[in-house]
């Protein structure tokens, strides 16, 4: 049996790389196109529309952005070099470049429009560096309002499919409502009854369910399906060739700015649903991503294209974080461009039915943005106010959409998007009011996502005001984040391979890494001294001049127990930098056997020593948390 759990732990994958059954692929990514599907095409049918085209030039603006939102996808969940974040991102023609689009359509045509969307995917591509750099201006108090914001934004677009589509003529009737209502109770009892594969598709049968019934009542209408060919695909410009101008470019640069700053949004959501650490670098190949399948889109037919958040309320779910799973719906989205009949199918899902799925899948998002704010801290800080400023103007397009309606021109683009709103309230109020100085105690920078750090021991308090040697009024660097943020990630590795989940690095002075070990003890067999600071320790000595040492900092995923901090001390490593505290540590490793942890501060044992030894922490302490969930448990079990 022990064999077994460790072969299952050599082969474990993060979740967000695993690979699942080509089965179970299928009929997950399908659900993800079902929540996403009535966002996709929405865009196309209503400018086709509101331009004057011709039913057969709608259908290839639906088909074309099908088939590029399915394209993009890939590159976002796949990636190619530098395009594509490598994250389960689903994506779609966007809402913002709407009304831009209908604006410049009805003034200038619609090859301008094609026109415009090249230009601004190219300049997409050029502002990703700019852009990815501004992660540092969304810490945990911002990310919580943004998610917060975008489930509750989304709610509009629910009620409308709940009521039975919006401008229906039985709008609101019992009928739908009841329809919606089925959907969601047996979403709800498939969820909650079931395990594995069955409550991940939970969705899938409510709306399967919610669809039969509604035949009953006469609100499906499948007449389109037999309508539909087998097989259509559209030449590339088939509207003629793209034309430029400078107004319509500038407008749509401007919808573009504001594409980009909803997918750093996003983004930022999805990777902490997926337990994936959101990077400058991976931000910006998001970006680049995105701006390259936009640029192409204007070829093919297509529209603008951002990160679409529907799907992070069905990942919350389904607790299935794969971005293959995302990218199999790429795929899907790719042959329902290529076969109009199977998007026919889809389509003709009675509107009520998307909107009790809507509901489940909203609501999780709406969840998801409220637990993020659960973990901010408060005491001592501003962040109750910038929760509530932010989220209040978030909603105001949602609670009074008429309230921007004198306002013309790009600036009206803003006002109507909640989200955008809601970041750019957020970033300004953080950065504003939520200051760092350095009077103030050792609180966390932006970066580290506001985490709440524990109750200290009394001995650890007295150094909290020391003179240099303590580090407890050190600034943090984003640097030593990324570098915090490593260990962790191989305290994570430590544990697939069947060890205790620690790790630890030595960085010299100028990034390079010196040394980087995970834990190798695992009482009542084996070295129990083979800690994974011990080791990085002792690697980096045996490398490394006294000098090269002094300048260099230990990263650790967890503060160092009394031995761990002896061969730092003896070691002569300058500086220490840990996640989790030895106090925390201990709440969750409780009396294991093997792990009896000390609740002792490393500070404390330094402070007996007569080396000047700076120490920065505890940090990210939820995230170095997550790989120690379940586990100590299970061994004192």
């Amino acid at each position: 049996m022990k064999l077994a759990v460790n072969d299952a732990r050599d082969t474990a994958v993060d979740p967000v790389d695993e690979v699942l059954p080509v089965r179970s692929m299928a009929t997950l990514g399908l659900q993800h196109v079902l929540v996403i599907y009535a966002g996709v095409v929405a865009v196309p049918l209503i400018l086709g529309g509101a331009l004057g085209l011709e039913q057969a030039e709608i259908v290839i603006l639906i088909n074309c952005n099908l088939i590029i939102g399915g394209l993009a996808t890939l590159l976002q969940t796949l990636g190619v070099w530098r395009f594509g974040a490598r994250l389960p991102l689903i994506q779609g023609a966007s809402f913002i470049a709407l009304a831009p689009m209908m604006q410049i359509g009805t003034e200038y045509g619609l090859q301008y429009v094609f026109g415009a969307v090249m230009v601004a995917g190219l300049l997409a591509i050029g502002l990703a560096p700019l852009f990815s750099r501004l992660l540092r201006f969304f810490p945990r108090v911002v990310i919580g309002c943004l998610i917060t914001t975008v489930g509750i934004s989304l709610m509009p677009a629910a009620a409308g499919w709940l009521g039975g589509g919006e401008g229906s003529d039985s709008f609101g009737a019992p009928k739908h409502l009841l329809i919606g209502l089925l959907t969601v109770v047996v979403t709800v009892v498939v969820y909650v009854s079931f395990k594995g594969l069955m409550s991940s598709l939970s969705v899938l049968i409510g709306m399967a369910v919610g669809t039969v019934a509604a035949m009953f009542l006469g609100l499906s209408d499948f007449s389109g399906i037999s309508e539909a060919a087998w097989i259509g695909i559209a030449l590339p410009m088939s509207f003629g060739f793209p034309q430029f101008e400078l107004v319509p470019i500038l407008i749509m640069t401007l919808a573009m700015v504001v594409i980009m700053a909803e997918t750093t949004g996003n983004t930022l959501a999805i990777g902490r649903m997926v337990d994936a650490p959101i990077t400058p670098r991976r931000l910006g190949n998001a970006f680049r991503g995105e701006g390259l399948a936009t640029m192409l889109s204007a070829i093919f037919n297509g529209f603008p294209l951002n990160a679409f958040s529907q799907n992070t309320g069905l990942i919350a779910m389904t607790r299935v974080r794969s971005r293959y799973v995302v990218a199999a719906a790429g795929i899907i989205m790719v042959i329902m461009g290529l076969i109009p009949k199977a998007g026919a199918i889809v389509a003709a899902i009675p509107p009520a039915v998307l909107g009790g799925g809507a509901i489940v899948m909203f609501g999780m998002t709406t969840a998801a943005g409220i637990q993020e704010l659960a973990r901010v801290k408060y005491e001592g800080t501003h962040n109750s106010l910038i929760v509530a400023i932010s989220l209040s103007v978030g909603v105001l397009p949602m609670a009074m959409p008429s309230l921007p309606d004198s306002i013309e021109g790009p600036l009206s683009l803003i006002l109507e998007s909640g989200i955008f709103l809601c970041a750019i309230v957020a970033v300004l109020l953080n950065a504003i009011i939520n200051r760092k100085t350095t009077t103030e105690n050792n609180e966390e920078t932006d970066m580290d996502m506001t985490e709440t750090q524990p109750a200290q021991s009394a001995a650890a308090k007295s150094f909290s005001t020391a003179p240099a040697g303590t580090g407890a009024n050190d600034a943090v660097s984003e640097a030593d984040l990324a570098q915090l943020r490593n260990a962790i990630s191989l305290a994570e590795d430590s544990r697939k391979r069947g060890r205790h989940p620690f790790a630890s690095t030595v960085v010299a002075a100028d990034g390079t890494v010196l040394a980087a070990e995970g834990n190798n003890s695992m009482p009542p067999a084996g070295d129990p001294t083979q800690h994974a600071e011990l080791r990085a320790a002792a690697e980096a000595a045996r490398k490394c001049s006294p000098e090269e040492l002094a300048a260099a900092t230990l990263y650790t995923s967890a503060e160092p127990c009394v031995m761990c901090t002896g061969a730092v001390y003896w070691t002569g490593i300058g500086r220490i930098v840990y996640a989790l505290s030895e106090r925390r540590l201990l709440e969750l490793t409780g009396d294991d056997p093997e792990n009896p942890t000390f609740d002792l501060p490393c500070r404390e044992v330094l402070s007996r020593g007569q080396r000047d030894i700076d120490v920065v922490g505890p940090l990210l302490e939820e995230e170095a948390a997550v790989a120690h969930q379940g586990f100590w448990t299970r061994r004192t079990n």
